[in-house]
């Protein structure tokens, strides 16, 4: 198993959760409600591990699919010890706000691994431009 196919499992991982998380927390009466909870939540709370896999599947270079990877993983312990936090620790009547902006909150961390991942990336092809993609 390669790294890419760790870091873009890791991603997919962190998706299925933010989706699961979506799914407890939607409401139980309206089945499209139910079924819109989850979509909602991955798209306000689901861009960095989207932007992790998006990037990790055109990249060519091990350090850069490490720091995809750890970019991942940070955010999914983010996403979880913030929902903790809000839905079981300090609730309030506006908990559910807060899930409007952990992927936002998160961007100081995550742009400047991305363009890392991303500098480093365009080295490496610049470096070596006849390396096939790993398998």
């Amino acid at each position: 198993m390669n790294l890419r196919t760790i870091s873009i499992g890791l991603s997919s991982s962190v998706l299925l959760g933010i989706i699961c998380f979506g799914i407890y927390i939607g409401p139980r009466d309206n089945i499209i409600d139910f079924i819109f909870a989850p979509f909602f939540v991955l798209l306000v709370a689901g861009f960095p591990p989207i932007v992790s896999m998006s990037l990790s599947a055109r990249s060519k270079n091990s350090i850069s699919q490490m720091i995809l990877m750890t970019t991942s993983l940070l955010y999914g312990i983010w996403f979880a010890y913030v929902a903790n936090n809000a839905f079981y620790v300090h609730v309030t009547s506006t908990s559910a706000i807060i899930i409007l902006f952990v992927g936002i909150y998160f961007l100081p961390v995550s742009l400047p691994l991305w363009i890392t991942a991303y500098v480093i990336e365009i080295l490496y092809r610049k470096k070596n431009p006849n390396t096939p993609a790993e398998p």
